[in-house]
Parts: structure tokens; sequence; C-alpha cells
């Protein structure tokens, strides 16, 4: 099977997700829809995305770097023309904002029904952004535990924001 086709189908799972990622680090709708564009395109040029083991999280990491790349290219020194929309990206995409309203819903409520454990560790490593190394330091666990909680952890989540 060809990246295409591999892509049709994280396309049509993950699309809005990718859109909401890109929604709350870009300004306008059509840089919003430029840099999805963009990093399909670079998904295409991968060697074998079949090898995949976390498609979601690789499609969210390729956006990252793209809107790092995007965001040293077109720094925040350069003004902004007057006919760029000036509108928050709630106000651009209500569909996004209703989307992921309810998504940050599902999350909170599967957080609270976590343990005590599972969901520091899960904060600590989206939230604070710590490495596995830091969370088993601050929390007095082992690397396999950090491991454990953040898969569990992770995977809650992601049935709870695909449901």
């Amino acid at each position: 099977m060809a990246n295409g086709a591999v892509l049709v189908g994280w396309r049509r799972r993950w699309n809005r997700s990718l859109l909401q990622f890109l929604g709350r680090r870009v300004r306008s709708t059509v840089e919003v829809e430029d840099l999805a564009q963009e990093i399909y395109l670079r998904l295409l040029r991968a060697p074998d995305l079949l090898q995949v083991r976390n498609p979601q999280a690789y499609l969210l990491r390729v956006a990252g770097n793209v809107v790092a790349e995007w965001r040293r290219q077109y720094s925040p020194t350069e003004p902004f023309s007057a006919d760029e929309e000036d509108l928050p990206v709630d106000e651009c995409l209500p569909e996004l904002a209703l989307d992921a309203a309810l998504s940050e819903e599902r999350l909170n409520r599967q957080l609270a029904l976590m343990s005590p454990m599972m969901r520091a560790v899960v904060l600590l490593r989206l939230r604070d952004e710590h490495s596995y190394k830091q969370i088993a330091q601050e929390l007095d666990l082992t690397l396999r535990q950090v491991r454990r909680h953040l898969a569990r952890g992770y995977e809650r989540l992601r049935s709870a924001v695909e449901d």
C-alpha cells in the first residue's frame, strides 16, 4: 500500500485533530489550511508510513515541526498586513472551537477518573513537558513505571477524544 492510501485513512481519522492542533498555534484560517497541506505533502514523501507505530502522534509531531519551521521563516517581528484577519482562531473556525471544548471536557473527565499517580505522570508529561527521567525522579518511580502510566493514560485520553 502506498503512502497516499495510508494518508487518506489518516486524514479521514485525524484531520480534525490536526486542524485543532494547528488552530491553537496559528492565527489565520488560511495559514492553518496551508500548513495542513504542507504536512500531508511531507508525509507523502516519508519512506513507509505503514511502519509507524503511533500514526496520530507521528502526524502531530510532523505538524509541530512544520509549525516551528513556519514560525522561524515568518518571525513575529514582521508586521501583519492590514488585510490579514486579526480574529482569534475561535471566531475564524467556530466548529473547531466547539470540537476543542467538547474534547477538553472529555479529557478532563477522563483525567479525573485516572488514579492519582497516573494523572500526575500524564500531567507532568503533557502540561509541564517533563522528560521521562524528570518524572521518574520527581515521583520516585522507575522509568518503566513512568512508561506504563503514560501508555495507559494516553490510551484513555485517546479513546476519550475519539469517542
